[in-house]
């Protein structure tokens, strides 16, 4: 999806709708869109004359399109329309969203900002013979070349004596790091050409962290994680489940750490603040370098078209003086203005101290908080 073409989409009436619809079971379409556009119709009948046939005419719209989802087969779907303003997009998504609607003069983006950024990762099975390397993006495992195979032959030094036993070792030992140098290699090869987010290593446990040791430094450096797998006999399939559970577990990581790093940040007097009323200050200052948000965490609010500033109320804008829009959800404004700003946006799915506090923001320089 061009989310910078969405995002730059204005209706300076209001009446821009947005409409996000999860696939449901089959046949549900129509009762589903239907549910999405009522509320709508409902709100715009305390606008303009203008503003009402705009938003009755994409209603309409938007509930004749359930045929066609039907037939399609994307997981989800955004629209977004103002007759008012000659604007009418339909996105299918490759993700699940919630199944959400509102109206105002910009999109609403969260849903879309709050999908967790798909995670590139490298990944070796091998054993002492044998050793393969993927690159998975989003469930989609890509095999880099064909395996690698070495000849060591037997691992059983019952036949060796003294220092023969030990020459032969030292061989194979040699033989393998090779092997796993070489595997290495290809991974670093696509991480230059494209960083990775992590590595992971797969094997017998005894091996790993032999693996491990051979690594080149930049390889090193990245997080990495671990599985247990026969490296001789194993599918895609049983690769994919892995690849997705260690996709999550480097989501929480990732996630407790930054939810961590804003409330020791803010705790300790840097430049971190917590909290809806000072993070809206923070945005409308243009401050906001990373922003994350505790799961759903909302509030209602307004905003003004015009300059973009975002307060818990108001009628005026204390800027330029044009009119504010009330929005359903404030936090999803801020998601736009922090990326507007050049800043990170996250939505995060762990329990931790920011839970209290329902957002928090890493700021480029200090803020003054209002008392």
């Amino acid at each position: 999806m061009e989310g910078d073409r969405i995002a730059d989409l204005r209706s300076p009436s209001g009446s821009l709708l947005s409409v996000y619809a999860e696939r449901p079971s089959p046949g549900g379409f129509a009762a589903l869109l239907s549910d999405l556009v009522k509320p709508l119709r409902e709100r715009a009948e305390g606008h303009t004359r203008a503003v009402e046939k705009s938003v009755r005419v994409d209603s309409e719209r938007i509930h004749g399109l359930a045929d066609e989802l039907e037939l399609d087969s994307a997981p989800g779907y955004a629209i977004f329309a103002s007759d008012l303003d000659g604007i009418f997009v339909l996105e299918p998504l490759g993700h699940t969203v919630p199944s959400v609607s509102t109206m105002g003069p910009r999109p609403y983006m969260r849903p879309l900002r709050a999908s967790p950024r798909a995670l590139r990762s490298g990944i070796i099975v091998a054993d002492h013979t044998l050793a393969r390397t993927f690159v998975a993006v989003e469930g989609i495992v890509e095999e880099v070349n064909a395996p690698i195979g070495a000849s060591i032959g037997s691992r059983s030094w019952g036949g060796f004596a003294g220092y023969e036993e030990q020459s032969v070792r030292a061989r194979a030992d040699e033989v393998s790091a090779k092997l796993w140098r070489e595997a290495g290699d290809r991974l670093l090869d696509r991480h230059m050409k494209r960083p990775l987010d992590y590595l992971a290593i797969g094997g017998y446990e005894e091996t790993i962290d032999e693996i491990g040791r051979t690594l080149h430094p930049y390889l090193a450096r990245l997080q990495r994680a671990t599985f247990t797998i026969n490296p001789q006999k194993f599918g895609l399939p049983a690769l994919r489940t892995e690849v997705a559970a260690m996709d999550r577990q480097m989501r929480r990581h990732r996630y407790d750490a930054l939810a961590g790093r804003i409330c020791d940040t803010a705790w300790s007097g840097g430049n971190a603040l917590l909290g809806i009323t000072a993070v809206l200050d923070a945005a409308n200052t243009q401050a906001i370098d990373t922003l994350v948000v505790a799961g759903p965490f909302s509030k209602p609010g307004a905003i003004c078209d015009n300059c973009g500033f975002l307060a818990r109320n108001g009628d005026s804008c204390p800027v330029c003086g044009d009119a504010m829009f009330d929005v359903d959800d404030v936090v999803g404004a801020l998601m736009e203005s922090t990326v507007a700003a050049g800043g990170s946006v996250s939505q995060i799915t762990v329990a931790s101290p920011l839970d209290h506090h329902g957002l928090g923001a890493l700021t480029r320089f200090p803020v003054a908080v209002r008392v």
